[in-house]
């Protein structure tokens, strides 16, 4: 359940909308030497998301145009 809490943190803080009492609640109850992990690994499961759907666009235009 607390991975799922510093997830959830994360998520939020990389959106960057959040209230004060949700954002202190949240902080109250989490591990703070694994937050900056979960924080690369789900900004590199992000970064390799999108970069996997640029090079499927990109495959699928460049097979259309025909080259």
């Amino acid at each position: 359940m607390e991975l799922l809490r510093m997830i959830r943190i994360v998520l939020w803080s990389f959106f960057g909308v959040r209230r004060r009492a949700a954002h202190e609640a949240d902080f109250a109850h989490v591990n703070f030497s694994l937050l900056p992990f979960v924080a690369l690994a789900l900004a590199a499961l992000i970064g390799g998301g999108i970069f996997g759907i640029v090079l499927i666009v990109a495959h699928a235009t460049g097979t259309v145009q025909g080259f």
